[in-house]
């Protein structure tokens, strides 16, 4: 078999389709003697580079853009921008559980070097190989608004833009973000700084394409399963999908799977990147626990329930109160809208009608704890490094501006 066979053959395996196809198409179009039975891995690593360059042919205007470019159609995410055609290597998935985004529809798009693998050996924090692309595209009103990228450019180095679609959703140019004018109102593309706020609570920067989300059964496209079966984690979970027990309530799987996307995947986490790790509020569920068993244990309800909140805007307050969604801090900032008064504090002004009442809900049904014998006093006790980081903004330094604050509470 010759060297443009097998690039051929490799382009077929990783990608699904050729240039030009649609993005639904079957893997049983390709054509007879495309030695479809070759994996990207066969090859050597400038076959490999080979293989993703005859993948997509960019327009003239894309030669020698930096990274990330100012167009979109230069972030081969579109072999055809005008039809709306995906390039070759570009998958879709949706997470089980999406992000509150204003009511925004999304879709989702990664595309992964081939041969390589996501090194999933640590389930909280993948790793992904040189030269992901992640997208993620917004619509309101059926119109495209706005899509992000996220590329790694090294071992250690992620690049990141927002574009900004056109009126007739022919081109999309890179955004610093700010309010746009939308129908009646406005539409807030996220700044460099927001995005980071949030992307800085993975080690890896990538939010939404995880263990958990992609595990979890209503997750679609490029599954945990789907990655699993063919080949592409380092370490595939032997249990999937995944599933969350439940407390006693009968209601704690679909409040826990909203905190943790909403809250959990970026501030509130274990990562002490993470804008609230200072806080000892996790919201983060672990993918190694969901196997059914009882989550009485997990850091969504050790570090909440009961427990007094550190942030000193919101003293004397406790982050959930069994029974009672009114006086539990961590609904009233869910429920709200408002600076320095809502959770998450950016990226949304609307209130997800649909999902909060899941956590009212749950938050209502938690049994009354019985009384404590010393007086209550672990419950209250902060995490050692709350205290004064917590009174500070996001970077440590002083500003007042409290929309930074995550809820302690959030």
């Amino acid at each position: 078999m010759d060297r443009r066979a097998l690039i051929l053959g490799a382009l077929l395996t990783g990608c699904g389709r050729l240039k030009g196809q649609s993005p639904d198409a079957a893997a049983d179009d390709v054509p007879d003697g495309a030695a479809g039975d070759v994996a990207p891995s066969d090859l050597s690593e400038a076959d490999q580079r080979d293989a993703t360059n005859a993948a997509l042919v960019l327009p003239a205007e894309c030669a020698g853009a930096a990274a990330p470019p100012t167009s979109l159609v230069c972030t081969g995410l579109y072999v055809d921008i005008a039809e709306k055609a995906l390039a070759p290597g570009v998958e879709a998935y949706a997470p089980a559980v999406p992000l509150w985004s204003d009511g925004a529809s999304k879709q989702r798009w990664i595309s992964l070097p081939p041969g390589t693998k996501i090194d999933n050996s640590n389930p909280d924090e993948w790793t992904f190989p040189v030269g992901t692309k992640v997208w993620k595209q917004f619509s309101k009103d059926g119109k495209r608004v706005e899509t992000r990228l996220w590329q790694k450019m090294s071992a250690t180095y992620w690049v990141d833009a927002t574009y900004a679609w056109n009126a007739d959703e022919t081109a999309a140019t890179r955004s610093d973000g700010g309010d746009i004018p939308w129908g009646t109102g406005t539409y807030h593309i996220p700044t460099g700084d927001e995005c980071q706020k949030c992307h800085r609570g993975r080690t890896d920067r990538i939010l939404g394409f995880d263990q958990v989300l992609l595990g979890l059964p209503d997750a679609t496209g490029l599954t945990l399963d789907v990655l699993a079966a063919a080949g592409r984690l380092t370490a595939p979970p032997k249990t999937t999908p995944l599933v969350i027990g439940d407390d006693g309530t009968g209601l704690a799987a679909p409040a826990l799977a909203w905190m943790h996307v909403n809250c959990g995947t970026t501030c509130h986490n274990r990562n002490s990147n993470a804008t609230a790790w200072s806080t000892g509020m996790f919201l983060r569920l672990d993918p190694t626990q969901l196997d059914g068993r009882s989550v009485k244990g997990f850091d969504t309800l050790t570090t909440t329930i009961g427990v007094a909140a550190v942030t000193p805007d919101w003293k004397g307050k406790t982050r959930i109160v069994a029974h009672d969604p009114a006086h539990s801090l961590l609904y009233q900032l869910i429920s709200h809208r408002g600076t320095g008064n809502q959770m998450p504090p950016i990226a949304t002004s609307v209130v997800d009608e649909a999902d909060v009442p899941l956590v009212e809900a749950w938050i209502e049904q938690l049994a009354v704890p019985a009384p404590s014998t010393d007086g209550g006093a672990a419950d209250r006790e902060p995490h050692p490094e709350a205290g004064a980081a917590e009174a500070q903004a996001d970077d440590g330094d002083a500003s007042p501006d409290t929309t930074d604050h995550p809820l302690d509470g959030e």
